[in-house]
């Protein structure tokens, strides 16, 4: 918050105030729902941009940066629906200074008898504004540098 004293002053300094503080597995806190959230995210990514642009291309548009924009903005909302539910369980789990939550699982379960299954999407459109431009962004670069890479060195 504004005008609080900053916890930690840099990125190294973390490293060891966390230690002290929490003990070294401290350093460690939410690695499970982290990993969990990346698979989850990463892996529906690259499944529905190749889905939804086989989709563009078989309604007969033309292969083209439109096409790539297209693919990769539905593949972030895509990533955001499956991801979503994850991704705020994670957020919990390392926030968590309570003990609250008995890991991962206990955190699904708590989340959705406490906060209901609409929990789940807390922040929805703000995640999809980064996931959908990051999604257009790294295929863009990936289809263009797929491109050159075909033209020149194939």
């Amino acid at each position: 918050p504004p005008g609080a004293p900053r916890k930690y002053p840099n990125a190294f300094a973390a490293y060891g105030i966390i230690a002290r503080e929490e003990g070294i597995a401290g350093l460690w806190t939410g690695l499970g729902p982290n990993v969990m959230r990346n698979a989850v995210i990463n892996a529906t990514e690259l499944a529905s941009y190749d889905q939804i642009k086989q989709m563009i291309l078989a309604a007969g548009v033309e292969d083209g940066v439109g096409v790539h924009l297209g693919a990769g903005l539905g593949a972030g909302f895509a990533a955001v629906c499956v991801g979503s539910p994850v991704d705020v369980v994670k957020s919990r789990v390392m926030a968590d200074k309570t003990g609250l939550y008995n890991g991962t699982v206990d955190c699904f379960v708590k989340t959705f008898a406490n906060d209901g299954p609409l929990a789940f999407y807390s922040g929805f459109w703000l995640n999809f504004a980064r996931l959908g431009a990051w999604n257009v962004a790294m295929f863009l670069t990936l289809e263009q540098v797929k491109a050159y890479a075909i033209k020149h060195w194939n």
